[in-house]
């Protein structure tokens, strides 16, 4: 369960950093998100089907932006409907793609204050000369 305080938790998912540390980075690209944390190593989506909330906050994107610019449009032109149509899905496909991210961003901060991401185990590998050192695994405990 989440520690930190909601408008910590809503400033890491902004800057698109890890829920659980706040350091590493949860994009390498604005596209290409990382599997696991690179500094806390804990692994951000378990299951394919956790991608399915992000995509609920791209259909809201995606709506919200469509409404705000019909309305926009419509109360400030007077364009044909075939130009309000191409205008409208450049504007929805524009704001999808600048949005990706901070959507993933988002539903990776809800998915951590649920309990769906959980800090990492520590290993205790076994040396020679019977010292032994620790490691994060990047599987936390279910």
């Amino acid at each position: 369960m989440a520690q930190e305080s909601a408008p910590v938790l809503i400033k890491r998912a902004l800057k698109r950093q890890c829920p659980l540390c706040g350091r590493g980075q949860i994009f390498r690209s604005h596209f290409a998100m990382n599997r696991t944390c690179p500094n806390c190593h804990v692994v951000f989506w378990r299951d394919p089907g956790e991608s399915l909330g992000a995509m609920y906050l791209d259909y809201a994107v995606a709506g919200g932006s469509f409404l705000a610019t019909w309305a926009a449009l419509a109360w400030l032109t007077s364009l044909s409907d075939l130009a309000l149509g191409v205008i409208m899905s450049v504007v929805v496909v524009g704001s999808l793609l600048a949005c990706y991210p901070f959507t993933r961003s988002l539903w990776t901060m809800l998915v951590y204050v649920s309990g769906g991401i959980e800090r990492p185990r520590m290993q205790v590998i076994r040396g020679s000369g019977g010292k032994s050192a620790s490691r994060v695994t990047g599987r936390g405990a279910r």
